[in-house]
């Protein structure tokens, strides 16, 4: 299989898991305890930049992350559709 069919297979499966365990027991068995901390360091960096107005050195000090990771980080976020998605994922905008 390629990596594009592989893709395409990814995404289906990922659509067809309903339940919350499953999906964590699914991302246990695809990625390593190192590849799933990188990733929970994403998401908190992106609601970090995403939903606060916080500067990016103070960031990486708050989560305890590099600084590199923090400017991958915003450089995605410059894209409009990207944050827009991540703040409307986090609750950004919500009052309350």
């Amino acid at each position: 299989m390629n990596r594009t069919k592989a893709k395409s297979m990814l995404g289906s499966m990922l659509c067809d898991i309903q339940d919350k365990n499953e999906i964590l027991f699914f991302l246990e068995q695809v990625l390593t305890t190192a590849e799933i901390d990188d990733v929970l360091d994403r998401l908190r960096i992106y609601q970090a930049l995403s939903c606060t107005e916080t500067p990016q050195r103070e960031c990486a000090k708050k989560l305890n992350v590099s600084i590199s990771k923090i400017t991958r980080g915003a450089a995605n976020l410059h894209n409009a559709k990207a944050k827009a998605y991540w703040q409307s994922k986090f609750g950004c905008n919500d009052k309350g």
